[in-house]
């Protein structure tokens, strides 16, 4: 539930949210709920391959992710490194394929830290209130539920940058961004509405503040208290929208062809048993004398060869499956999904691909598959346009948590501040699997430069025999000493 309206009413703010991106984000929600507008309740379920298509994806994203956190140069303590990755490890690396599918189906993702973890937002859990001209969002409104003794109640927690004036040492002034946090709260009797304000202190939420920073005080921070995770496609719905649009955003109808042809394929199947047709003074017959006709008995009325004395009283009826043509049909719709979702030709199908192919045939064939996935992983972690350091979501997230645990108020002037002695302090280094490696081949060059001395024992074991650093070097170690020359049949004069 959006309650655009409401919303905008309570703060007296507008919100950036088009019919036609109203209309697709529903329309996504209702893919990976697997209930698109085209399945009717009789027809059942869709075969949600769109889901099946995020979960591949984000697989290959995500794949041996690997976040370290450590000190940065200079810093001698581990404390703040610790704390952020204890927190990125918890609240991101164990949910990352989860929260990346959900951007994929989605189109974005906002992820915001609440005090005791990350929370991400849904985009029919947020509303957008301003954005700078390259499309970072940095005004938001996000929606909560909580429902209680057949009362709705809503939270919506406004976040955004207002401009100030502070005023320095020598007495002069200067303008700067200061940030806020709004929270309202509503009830209502009836799901569906928002009701009618009432304060925090009533609700579940009464541990929030109504307004952070308290009024007279300020928080001055470089980037907002969330980070919009956002699709790398461009948004051909809504352009002037600064919110992501799904992964299937222009496959829609091949989706929709695709549970047809399935759902064609299923009635066929489940339609093809052979079925004896008998005339309707056999039905009679059967009744009359008590007698129970198998299942595959069909009666049609009164069966006719149609040279007018009548036929047989029974006919065997026996359907023809379109397995291949179905299937092919089938297979045309996947590798249209397939390359419109940014998968290589042929990723998904019901047919095994023939013949062997070399590793160079391979990576050939997947490339477009293994792009897609790098310009995913950019949005999470990649270099800084300006070449200093790297950025991504992850960086933004682990940003957060850094404000949010040196947040201090001044005891002799109550100012809120971020403190800076303990801001910062630390390095993120993120790793994924190599989309080109090739385990077996890499073994038998280790094993190769191993027998030629260019390696070390030691590495090859504990690199690709599954043994530690430590049980390798006591092998290695063992070895040596049974292999040196002894005097004597056992070593012994």
């Amino acid at each position: 539930m959006l309650f655009k309206t409401d919303a905008e009413k309570a703060f007296g703010v507008e919100t950036y949210l088009s019919p036609e991106m109203d209309a697709a984000i529903k329309l996504w929600g209702q893919l990976e709920g697997g209930k698109p507008p085209w399945v009717k309740e009789s027809d059942g379920r869709s075969v949600s391959f769109s889901n099946t298509v995020a979960r591949e994806l984000a697989k290959l994203i995500t794949q041996n992710i690997d976040i370290k956190v450590q000190p940065a140069a200079g810093f001698t303590s581990r404390e703040k490194a610790d704390f952020i990755q204890k927190a990125i490890d918890n609240y991101f690396s164990k949910l990352a394929q989860e929260k990346i599918e959900r951007v994929i189906r989605l189109g974005g993702m906002m992820a915001k830290w609440d005090g005791d973890g990350i929370e991400y937002m849904p985009p029919d859990r947020f509303l957008v209130t301003s954005y700078s001209s390259n499309g970072d969002i940095d005004g938001v409104i996000f929606l909560f539920y909580h429902t209680e003794k057949k009362k709705f109640y809503t939270r919506i927690e406004w976040h955004r940058y207002e401009d100030g004036t502070h005023i320095k040492d020598d007495g002069t002034t200067e303008k700067v961004r200061e940030y806020r946090i709004s929270n309202k709260a509503f009830v209502s009797n009836q799901e569906g509405q928002i009701g009618s304000p009432i304060e925090l202190s009533q609700t579940t939420w009464a541990h929030i503040m109504p307004e952070f920073p308290p009024s007279g005080k300020r928080l001055e921070i470089d980037k907002p208290l969330f980070t919009y995770i956002k699709n790398p496609y461009s948004n051909t719905i809504d352009p002037d929208s600064p919110l992501g649009v799904s992964c299937f955003s222009e496959c829609i109808e091949e989706l929709r062809w695709l549970d047809i042809a399935f759902s064609t394929m299923g009635k066929e199947t489940k339609n093809s048993s052979p079925m004896m047709i008998v005339d309707q003074s056999v039905i009679q017959y059967a009744t009359m004398n008590g007698i129970e006709l198998p299942e595959f008995i069909e009666n049609v009325g009164n069966l006719d060869t149609g040279n007018g004395t009548g036929g047989s009283p029974v006919e065997m009826w026996q359907p023809t499956l379109q397995v291949t043509t179905r299937t092919e049909g089938i297979n045309f719709y996947l590798n249209v999904i397939a390359m419109k979702t940014g998968f290589s030709e042929g990723y998904f199908t019901f047919n095994e691909k023939s013949g062997l192919a070399t590793a160079t045939q391979v990576e050939a064939d997947e490339r477009r598959t293994i792009n897609t996935m790098m310009s995913y992983r950019n949005i999470l972690d990649r270099p800084n346009s300006n070449g200093d350091g790297r950025v991504g979501a992850i960086h933004d997230i682990a940003y957060i948590i850094d404000v949010m645990s040196v947040i201090r108020e001044d005891n002799e002037t109550k100012e809120i501040y971020v403190n800076k002695d303990s801001f910062g302090g630390y390095e993120i280094f993120c790793n994924f699997a190599d989309p080109f490696q090739n385990t077996e081949e890499d073994r038998q060059r280790a094993y190769q430069l191993m027998i030629q001395g260019i390696i070390s024992k030691v590495y090859y074991l504990s690199k690709y025999e599954g043994f530690t650093e430590e049980e390798a070097r006591k092998m290695v170690a063992e070895a040596k000493s049974e292999n040196e020359p002894k005097d004597g049949l056992f070593g012994e004069e």
